[in-house]
């Protein structure tokens, strides 16, 4: 069973926020980090900027006043996602002037007054929005779960049950219907909206294209404490909220997935993990290799949910468990794809990946 205290944590550091009274370093360190890695120019500036807020006690220490915010819950990541929903529903005009998702071109560095004076006039909205977890259900992330079960495929060449935990609208679970382009061939469905071209350097050691044509997933399904409908225009809006609001090919992926959802979605539980996965796991028929999947949700989950799940998994030893979470032994801050087929079994690393999946490279051997 793992050590909770060395659950790995995403964020750009937010578990150092154990001992922290302040929410200004967290902020900081997340935009410190982004801005390192040369990304959302936005959302640098905003969180910077909310910092100083916080500092002071402005409006953003009055927001999250009494919200409980522990180590690895992100709050930089619930406030801009809450300014971004907001903004894609058209209520927030002057705010939008700055956000490239909704066409905006307003240089970062002016954003600021917008912002509070439209977390002055949703001050009551946003409060009971910052108090909600981050689900960023990125379909990017299949990129990496559809080559480890195309692996799977290879070395057990049994059809699937695919499970997730913490699916949020199930868009993962959809992994084997996007597009993956890789030298002349198409795996996964070649008509699909979302397509992947070579997201693999290296690709999985494995005849992929047999590997592909042999895939079976025989069930599929996912739990969540609050699962969202892909299929609802509110639920639509707060799952664009959470990508960041100028990387607009994350976007543009996320809207082409749920075009996929629309057509066949897959049924996420309102339940949490260690309740629904008994059943969910005992529903296999005898042929079916069972998966149980996560990706970067393991730093919302408290230490009591988390043994209970092991508990589960650890007595159900024909389980195979596949995750993507962050890894603290990577010198590239990347997410490891790890592998382990039996309780007593050691943990084996499948491959290496970004935050949201892309670029992807595979390590395990054949």
């Amino acid at each position: 069973m793992s050590d909770p205290s060395q659950l790995p944590y995403g964020g750009a550091g937010d578990s150092e926020a154990g001992g922290e009274t302040s929410l200004a370093p967290r902020f900081r360190r997340h935009a410190d980090s982004l801005a390192r890695s040369h990304r959302s120019p936005l959302y640098v500036r905003l969180m910077r900027a909310a910092a100083d807020d916080l500092a002071t006690g402005g409006v953003v220490a009055k927001l999250f006043d009494g919200v409980a915010t522990p180590p690895g819950s992100v709050p930089q990541l619930r406030l801009l996602a809450a300014l971004h929903h907001l903004v894609l529903a058209g209520e927030a005009p002057a705010l939008a002037a700055f956000y490239p998702s909704v066409g905006g071109t307003q240089p970062p560095e002016e954003v600021w007054p917008a912002t509070r004076v439209t977390v002055l006039e949703h001050f009551d909205w946003l409060r009971g929005r910052v108090a909600r977890t981050v689900q960023t259900n990125e379909p990017g992330r299949s990129a990496v779960l559809y080559p480890a079960l195309l692996w799977l495929t290879a070395r057990h060449g049994r059809p699937i049950r695919l499970l997730e935990i913490g699916a949020s609208a199930g868009l993962n679970l959809q992994a084997d219907r996007y597009a993956y382009r890789v030298g002349p061939l198409t795996l996964g469905d070649p008509a699909s909206p979302l397509e992947f071209v070579e997201p693999w350097a290296p690709p999985p050691p494995v005849d992929l294209a047999s590997a592909a044509a042999a895939l079976h997933i025989a069930a599929r399904a996912g739990c969540d404490l609050a699962p969202l409908d892909p299929s609802r225009p509110d639920d639509q809006l707060t799952l664009l909220s959470y990508i960041w609001p100028d990387e607009l090919d994350r976007i543009d992926r996320l809207r082409a997935a749920l075009s996929v959802a629309a057509r066949d979605p897959v049924r996420v539980a309102p339940a949490p993990a260690s309740e629904w996965l008994p059943t969910a796991i005992d529903a296999a028929g005898e042929r079916d290799l069972v998966v149980v999947w996560h990706s970067v949700m393991r730093q919302y989950v408290d230490a009591e949910e988390w043994a209970a799940i092991e508990a589960v998994l650890c007595a159900r030893p024909h389980v195979i468990r596949l995750s993507m979470e962050p890894s603290r032994d990577d010198p590239l801050g990347r997410q490891r794809l790890s592998l382990q087929e039996h309780p007593d079994a050691a943990e084996i690393t499948l491959a290496r990946a970004g935050d949201h999946g892309l670029p992807i490279s595979w390590e395990a051997a054949p």
